[in-house]
């Protein structure tokens, strides 16, 4: 493959928001949760006369003391936006895209996960004399134009090479390179600092290090990674410009598009082509657990809200998954196989508060997504339905989870009976061990309803399924 070079002549980085997120805290002791954020406890549940079922009181109940979980309230008060239509609290509304100023001030385009991605800039046009394309060559592939004079320098020049080109797939070894860079007037490039911007859930890291000449990245999850380099010449003067370099990373191994959902039919992650090794599939399932690895399908993969067991009478949460596909375990395979995380997983068009797609992820306390062997704390997955799950939870891409302080309650208002399906009863100390008792057995019959729609057990979301065993 022909190496890809990369150099970009910046006039300024586009600077991305921050994402949303609640303060860390730590376990009171070793039988009682605290709710995600430090608050109020999450099972602070409002009692059957004031939940109404009804979009707009239930949203004026969770802006007060009544609602189940607090962190409602926090998100609606600090949320930089809130999609009405879809229920979303990011800081731009999920898969959305808008125009930006690229580095080398060229009209580029971003897409929005939680955040704001990097501005990927356009081709290069060969009607002007800019670097359109910021790989710091201009009109490259056009013809000559006179006019077009390269401008004269006193710094280095900074210029990325990556050998596995710009489009590659997980898990595949980056090898960067800065031996392209010079310096001008005879001078030497002899001193490089490297940065990563990875999509969420990434733990790689240049090897052997930032400093390096020709570092190694593994790159570990799906998504737009960006790259960028300033150099400093022999005397100490710094390239005029940073360099930026975008790879997208494809999940890996590739696989043929299928559904993955039991009853052949996705709620989430609608695109096959787009996403073709995850699936959300709405369900209903009366076996408890989630996370455990004892939980397999008991009903031949026949659940599914479009399936013969669409009750969930006598099926497992991972009967909601096709043959050959499996209830994703943990963030990181989430992160490896959605190229944008949580975006996609709920359609734009989901009323707020609707659906959770929950995954098989250990967790000991504090909403805080941990190891296996961790405990079955929690329930975690994408959505819109659950507590926003800030970066200092240490759950990737993940955006969702449901988590409670009391016995035989999962703790969100809007997902239990008589609002929704999902239960987490259990004996003992059940609060700390959602994840192994979790059903959604609730609403047989059509016996719930919220904001005016009845709801059954396959309703209010299901479980995400990825593809291999």
């Amino acid at each position: 493959m022909h190496a890809l070079k990369l150099a970009v002549l910046a006039c300024a980085v586009f600077a991305c928001s921050d994402p949303q997120s609640g303060q860390a805290v730590a376990a009171a002791d070793a039988t009682t949760e605290v709710d995600a954020f430090g608050a109020t406890p999450l099972d602070a549940k409002a009692p059957d006369s004031l939940a109404t079922g009804d979009a707009a009181t239930d949203a004026a109940l969770d802006l007060g003391q009544a609602d189940a979980e607090q962190d409602t309230a926090v998100d609606d008060a600090t949320a930089t936006q809130s999609d009405a239509k879809g229920g979303f609290n990011y800081a731009c509304k999920p898969l959305s895209v808008e125009a930006c100023v690229t580095a080398c001030g060229s009209a580029g385009k971003r897409t929005c996960l939680k955040d704001w991605g990097p501005c990927v800039p356009p081709l290069e046009w060969c009607g002007n004399c800019a670097d359109d394309d910021c790989n710091g060559l201009v009109n490259e592939g056009c013809p000559a134009n006179p006019k077009c004079a390269p401008p004269g320098k006193t710094c280095p020049t900074a210029l990325i090479t990556i050998a596995e080109g710009g489009k590659v797939g997980t898990g595949t070894v980056l090898h960067l390179s800065a031996d392209g860079s010079f310096a001008p007037d005879g001078k030497k490039v002899e001193k490089w600092a490297w940065t990563v911007a990875a999509p969420a859930g990434s733990t790689a890291k240049l090897q052997p290090d930032s400093s390096a000449k020709a570092p190694t990245l593994t790159v570990d999850v799906a998504g737009t990674w960006q790259l960028t380099l300033l150099v400093w010449d022999d005397k100490g003067v710094q390239s005029c410009a940073t360099a930026i370099a975008t790879v997208q990373v494809e999940p890996f191994p590739p696989v043929v598009a299928g559904n993955g959902c039991a009853d052949g039919n996705r709620e989430g992650f609608l695109d096959t082509a787009q996403w073709p090794q995850i699936a959300a599939c709405s369900g209903a399932w009366d076996q408890p657990g989630l996370t455990p690895d004892s939980v397999k399908p008991t009903c031949g993969n026949q659940g599914g809200d479009d399936g013969a067991k669409a009750d969930g009478k006598g099926c497992s949460s991972a009967d909601l998954c096709a043959t050959g596909w499996h209830v994703c375990k943990g963030w990181q395979e989430v992160a490896q196989k959605s190229p944008t995380g949580c975006a996609g997983a709920t359609p734009g068009d989901a009323k707020p508060k609707s659906l959770l797609f929950a995954i098989r992820q250990p967790s000991a306390n504090g909403s805080v997504c941990g190891a296996w062997g961790d405990g079955f704390n929690d329930v975690f997955g994408c959505g819109n339905l659950g507590t926003a799950l800030g970066p200092d939870k240490n759950c990737g891409p993940l955006d969702r989870v449901i988590a409670s302080t009391k016995a035989n309650s999962c703790g969100f208002n809007e997902a239990e009976p008589n609002l929704g399906p999902w239960q987490c009863l259990g004996s003992g100390k059940s609060d700390l061990n959602e994840g192994a008792n979790v059903t959604k057995m609730a609403c047989q019959g059509q016996s719930c309803s919220y904001d005016g729609v009845a709801l059954g057990p396959s309703d209010k979301g299901g479980v995400l399924c990825c593809a291999g065993l």
